[in-house]
């Protein structure tokens, strides 16, 4: 099931339009945005980063190998140890996938990787691999899906996933860890803005919400149904 939502969500993304002037005037405006918050830290934490050729490999490692690989993993991991938290995990994947969607299509975004060179990005997995972007067929990519981050979004919900389920310190220390290192890894690839991971995140968690919920017979439609009268033959 995860897998075919995922196939099905990155086939989706990968054949919408990508309009680059629309999408790079978004991108110059979340740069404000981040100014103005003085949260606009990306090209100082990229620095360090292409001045050492292992730490930019480890940051490309982590964002290829970190994301698509770790969530089918954790997903396989949660239907074996717990059936019905799988159900709600997934659940909240598959929705907030679905609202991802309407943000690629409506609100389509430049990464910092390709906004103007003025900017200062550096995309450090071009510089690496020279190749492929990323490990996916090219019919799946669309570069200029980057609000919101559900890149970080679905690795912070295999995170919650694993720190609920789990009490090995060993997987609880990699629920925190791996977050971290996907949001670091991220910025210093050049991937997303800092702006786009916290809409991920929020956009994440309220898809988590809902399912629990929904799991829990709190949805108002679901407590209505449960109290109407079933009729017995």
């Amino acid at each position: 099931m995860v897998t075919t939502a995922m196939v099905i969500y990155f086939l989706v993304r990968g054949g919408l339009p990508e309009p680059v002037p629309a999408a790079v005037a978004r991108s110059t405006k979340i740069i404000h945005l981040e100014q103005g918050l003085g949260i606009f830290v990306e090209p100082h934490w990229q620095e360090p980063v292409l001045k050492n050729d292992l730490l930019m490999r480890i940051a490309n490692g982590i964002y290829i190998w970190g994301h698509l690989p770790v969530v089918l993993a954790a997903a396989l991991w949660l239907y074996w140890k717990n059936r019905r938290r799988y159900g709600l995990y997934r659940t909240a994947l598959v929705l907030s996938g679905f609202v991802g969607l309407w943000g690629y299509a409506f609100f389509p975004a430049a990464p910092p990787r390709l906004m103007p060179s003025h900017w200062g990005f550096v995309d450090t997995i071009a510089i690496v691999t020279r190749e492929r972007y990323e490990v996916k067929p090219d019919l799946f990519l669309n570069q200029y899906a980057a609000v919101p981050s559900l890149h970080f979004g679905w690795i912070m919900l295999v995170g919650i996933a694993i720190w609920e389920n789990s009490r090995n310190l060993v997987f609880r220390a990699f629920a925190v860890l791996m977050p971290a290192a996907m949001f670091w890894a991220i910025v210093v690839t050049a991937n997303h803005f800092i702006f786009d991971m916290l809409v991920g995140a929020a956009i994440v968690l309220v898809a988590l919400f809902i399912s629990w919920l929904y799991y829990t017979d709190r949805l108002p439609v679901r407590c209505v149904l449960a109290r109407l009268p079933v009729r017995r033959s």
